[in-house]
């Protein structure tokens, strides 16, 4: 006979062979006990976890020569027939390939007829998730209300994928993972069986490779035994799967406490060079700092996971938790990164020296701590102190048109009335820059322009500004409507009431602008060159479109 392997030799045959599942178990043997078996069932969950078997045996159970009972005796020819999955009334349908509304049909019509030799005719569907919309909906009514003689176990990976109209059809299991300890266990017995001995450390790293699934264990089992013959150790687990070894792994994280990029990229280049991938390391290195993650929030009371002893008894106390969470995600960019790159090396090798040169990371709590601690420092500085951090404090001015030649004279910077100093109130002053503050922070380029203009006095609900003479620009751009609804509604939040504005240009503008020429020394031909540039239609029009102002102008 040709070779059997594992996973199929022992395959579980009873209820009780059924290694992690409890819950279901418990819930399939007092249904056939009590008579309470459902028309379907629907088995959910990861591969290799015992779906499938668990259709067959509750097939078994049901169909049995000495049944129906909890425990099929696998003698008679029925079981045999089942086991083997080639019995004429319980038909495995791969759902994948038969995934049509033609195959459903055919299903449909055979439901009528009642069994040949067995009790109850039963269809197990694998994979019943990649079945046809169409498919569902024509297997709807038969799966709602079969003959008495049928019965529908679906097995899926995907349930998600699976209409909710056929799930409420259906009693639904959710199989859970195996745990490593219950892998490990049955691993022992197939050694025990097949006359193998195994060292405790490689029977370990054999069943947290398998990440909970039973079948993934054995079949690494059986090429373990296809590579050492009858003793396997954990070299020959590294060996196989590719894993990385510990003390390479170790003098990893030695070179992250140590902040030794160097030796880190020796051990990276040592690994690559042995064959291992750039996707291989990085998950054990999350593995690994997942277990100090997890040591470090929970301490040393952590049963219900298995964590690297030599790794956390060595570097458990040398990381914050913020930092290890950093280091996920650094190790879990590069892994995405990684995948489809043609640069994997310098993509792993630089996620290793940001590893080796990161600081240590405190929590959010302490840093906002240090920030009020800094706050109440400075507070408590006052007078001469506070004078001197204002004089050094840089004042940026806002860029306008008046770049171009110097800016207006002092007297446009004073608030004046009829050619004199007024008598505006402080208090009006202090509205006004309010107003200034408030716009600024809705529109700066509204903000920038009316600044160059002076307040000259608040009356009757109307607020005057006066520009310069030579910011006719400034005063054109204000008095289009949306600029100037947005200036009245400010004043008006500010003064809690409603306010006009009323821009105005000085009348002695032209004066004062040839006197700007003449202190600034700016020649009448540069100013002329200046006056064309802005005369152009291109000129305002970008100027208008863009809420943009002359820096500079060039012959």
């Amino acid at each position: 006979m040709s070779y059997v392997v594992l996973a199929r030799r022992y395959r579980p045959q009873t209820f009780e062979d059924i290694v992690g599942q409890e819950p279901i178990v418990t819930t399939l043997r007092n249904a056939i006990r009590t008579n309470r078996v459902a028309h379907a069932y629907l088995l959910a969950g990861p591969r290799g976890v015992g779906k499938t078997s668990a259709a067959r045996i509750l097939s078994k159970a049901l169909n049995c020569q000495h049944g129906p009972t909890e425990t099929p005796c696998n003698i008679c020819d029925i079981c045999r027939c089942i086991s083997e999955g080639n019995d004429i009334d319980v038909l495995e349908i791969d759902g994948a390939s038969n995934r049509g509304i033609d195959e459903v049909r055919n299903i449909r019509q055979n439901v009528n007829y009642a069994p040949s030799r067995t009790r109850y005719k039963i269809y197990i569907i694998d994979e019943v998730h990649m079945l046809t919309r169409e498919a569902f909906n024509a297997l709807l009514k038969t799966l709602e209300e079969p003959p008495a003689h049928v019965k529908f176990i679906f097995a899926t990976t995907a349930v998600n994928r699976l209409p909710e109209t056929v799930q409420s059809r259906c009693q639904r299991f959710d199989f859970k993972n195996i745990s490593v300890h219950d892998i490990e266990k049955r691993l022992s017995d197939i050694c025990k069986a097949e006359g193998a001995q195994i060292d405790t450390a490689a029977l370990h790293m054999i069943a947290r490779h398998a990440r909970g699934g039973l079948r993934d264990s054995q079949s690494v089992l059986d090429q373990l035994l296809s590579f050492c013959k009858d003793k396997i150790s954990l070299e020959d687990v590294n060996f196989v799967l590719g894993c990385i070894d510990e003390d390479k792994i170790l003098g990893m994280f030695d070179s992250f406490v140590k902040k030794e990029a160097s030796s880190a990229l020796k051990i990276v280049d040592t690994i690559l060079n042995d064959g291992k991938t750039s996707g291989e390391f990085i998950d054990q290195l999350l593995s690994c700092v997942r277990d100090l993650l997890i040591f470090s929030s929970c301490g040393q009371d952590v049963t219900w996971t298995e964590l690297n002893t030599t790794l956390v008894q060595r570097y458990g106390k040398s990381f914050s938790g913020d930092t290890l969470m950093y280091m996920v995600q650094i190790l879990s960019d590069a892994r995405m990164r990684t995948t489809d790159s043609l640069l994997q090396r310098i993509l792993l090798e630089m996620a290793i020296i940001k590893l080796c040169r990161m600081e240590s990371i405190g929590s959010l709590n302490e840093i906002a701590d240090r920030i009020a601690s800094l706050e109440n420092s400075l507070i408590h500085l006052g007078g001469e102190t506070t004078e001197k951090i204002k004089e050094f404090t840089p004042v940026q001015k806002p860029i306008t048109q008046h770049m171009v030649s110097e800016p207006p004279p002092e007297e446009y910077r004073t608030i004046k009335s009829a050619g004199k100093e007024s008598d505006v109130l402080p208090d009006e002053k202090n509205l006004w820059e309010k107003i200034l503050l408030l716009i600024q922070g809705k529109k700066k380029s509204t903000w920038a322009l009316l600044k160059e203009g002076r307040f000259v006095e608040l009356k009757d609900g109307e607020i005057t500004i006066e520009f310069p003479g030579n910011c006719s620009f400034h005063k054109g751009k204000l008095d289009q409507i949306e600029e100037k609804k947005l200036i009245e509604q400010c004043a008006k939040e500010v003064l809690q009431s409603n306010i006009r504005l009323k821009l105005t240009l000085a009348q002695n503008g032209n004066s004062e602008k040839s006197k700007i020429n003449i202190v600034s020394g700016r020649g009448s031909s540069e100013q002329q060159v200046a006056d064309s540039t802005f005369s152009e239609p291109a000129v305002k029009k970008t100027l208008e479109l863009f809420g943009g102002y002359v820096v500079k102008v060039n012959k």
